[in-house]
């Protein structure tokens, strides 16, 4: 009979385990999934990638989607100063406001360009602090908290934690370089299933999907709510 493996053996095998484990996952190939099985409700969504690749249009989509399944409302958040203009752009079921203490329950709300906002450099702010809190009893409140920024470095990081999916338009090689330590190697399995697409078409129409809690890769298509416009593309212009 063999002796029992000492504590620090068994350890070491289990992290090998793991990491064997995980190793397989981020090289295995993304699963096809729609948009609304790819996003959780309640929950929070951080879009992520380059100027122009259509994360603003993927997130009004998601909020269109939602609508239209769940009868949910939409809320937008924008300075005070633009907000009518803004409203004007908006069907009436989407509330713009201009501090996330005033988005709705059971709603779908989005923070575009949201290191405007909640940007890492600004983690004690009172609105960094207002939307740490509001994203902790989003699920409380029925609340699918949309994030919308160009990479995770600006982004204070209880966001990231706390987030249930990262969503990726395509990034770019520098996105990939000036990333944060920990999310470099998610962002370049991005990029590598971007490359993988034939056509510019089909890169602006995929989205690269993680399952933050889980670590599973999915992708889907999206298109454009009937109401959009590039003016909502340029909110905080």
């Amino acid at each position: 009979m063999n002796p029992p493996l000492a504590w620090s053996e068994r350890l070491k095998r289990y992290r090998k385990a793991k990491d064997e484990a995980t190793a397989r996952i981020l090289m295995s190939a993304p699963e096809k999934t729609t948009l609304l099985r790819a996003i959780p409700f309640p929950g929070v969504v951080i879009i992520l990638g380059a100027r122009g690749e259509g994360k603003s249009a993927l997130a009004y989509e998601i909020m269109y989607k939602l609508h239209s399944s769940k009868k949910l409302a939409g809320a937008v958040l924008f300075p005070a100063p633009m907000a009518k203009q803004k409203q004007k752009t908006l069907p009436k079921w989407v509330k713009v406001v201009s501090s996330v203490n005033s988005f709705p329950q059971k709603a779908v709300c989005l923070m575009d360009e949201a290191a405007q906002v909640a940007h890492a450099r600004r983690s004690q702010s009172a609105e960094a602090v207002l939307i740490d809190n509001l994203i902790s009893i989003s699920r409380h409140r029925q609340q699918l908290i949309i994030v919308v920024v160009h990479h995770s470095r600006k982004l204070d990081l209880n966001i990231i934690h706390d987030s249930d999916r990262l969503i990726w338009k395509r990034p770019t090689e520098a996105h990939a370089l000036f990333e944060r330590d920990e999310m470099q190697l998610f962002t370049r399995k991005a990029i590598d299933f971007f490359d993988s697409l034939k056509t510019d078409r089909q890169r602006l129409s995929h989205c690269y999907v993680m399952d933050f809690h889980h670590l599973r890769f999915s992708y889907f298509t999206n298109g454009l709510p009937p109401w959009w416009s590039e003016a909502l593309s340029a909110g905080w212009a």
